[in-house]
């Protein structure tokens, strides 16, 4: 009996070692120190969803609310803001008196980059427009209100928004002939100022004939932007007029127009 009992306990102990010299191989097998499971699944590095727009934004440091437009063949870039609030952004129907009629409301309207050969207009993607027009005592009362969508052809004509053109300059003969084309045969090249930003890029101030209205020939009353790049052979210009064109608030207290002109570049 007592050599049965030996022989089971010795058989017991060999299991014991065979089982644990299995296990260090297997463990050794699968990659060395066993981990847990969880601990592994938490060092996992996820991909990211990312937003194409975010990318954009960080790509461009375009700030939040705004879009970045390069355009390679005419070689400039700018930003502009998403939405602008436009007098005729909206209407409604109120009551004057006995009669209703739809009025103009101030509402945030996308902005639209409308391209062309040789430049871009930057302008509200649409605006409303009154219609069925009746008049009582000298007060005109309106039965409708229709949406109408900008278009190149439209802003052509109209002149409602930035037109900022690019032109391509060899010579400063050429850069004279410009400015007397797009300001008044009596206007010509001033001053050229380098830009802080880049020593590269000129603002052309423009000179004037020194002529009253209504004989001058270069009769400029409103704000504008003219620069040149010599090593680019282009030259740039457009209107930012009397006043301010891209409101950020309904009562129009403030404005994105001098925020929009820093951002103009020249890309060279």
């Amino acid at each position: 009996m007592r050599n049965n009992s030996l022989m089971i306990i010795f058989g017991a102990f060999l299991l014991v070692i065979i089982g644990g010299g299995l296990f260090a191989i297997l463990t050794k097998e699968g990659g060395g120190t066993a981990v847990s499971t969880n601990t592994v699944a938490d060092k996992v590095t996820r991909p990211q969803i990312i937003d194409p727009e975010e990318t954009q934004i960080e790509n461009n440091l375009v700030p939040e609310g705004w879009k970045s437009y390069s355009n390679a063949d005419l070689k400039f870039s700018i930003n502009y803001p998403k939405n602008v609030f436009v007098h005729q952004g909206s209407c409604e129907k109120i009551t004057e008196g006995s009669e209703t009629s739809y009025r103009p409301k101030p509402a945030a309207v996308p902005i639209k980059i409308f391209e062309d050969t040789d430049g871009i207009f930057i302008a509200p993607e649409f605006i409303y427009e009154l219609s069925d027009p009746k008049t009582i005592n000298n007060v005109t009362y309106f039965g409708g209100c229709e949406k109408k969508s900008n278009t190149l052809s439209g802003l052509k004509v109209e002149q409602i928004s930035w037109h900022i053109q690019a032109k391509t300059v060899p010579t400063k003969e050429d850069l004279e002939t410009f400015v007397q084309t797009q300001f008044g045969a009596g206007c010509s090249v001033g001053t050229m100022t380098s830009t802080p930003a880049n020593n590269k890029v000129y603002d052309v101030r423009v000179e004037g004939d020194g002529l009253e209205m209504p004989e001058t020939l270069c009769g400029i009353n409103y704000i504008y932007v003219l620069k040149y790049v010599p090593d680019a052979k282009m030259v740039y210009t457009y209107k930012l007029g009397q006043a301010y064109s891209f409101a950020k608030d309904s009562g129009g207290s403030e404005y994105y127009d001098e925020e929009m002109n820093q951002s103009f570049h020249p890309i060279f």
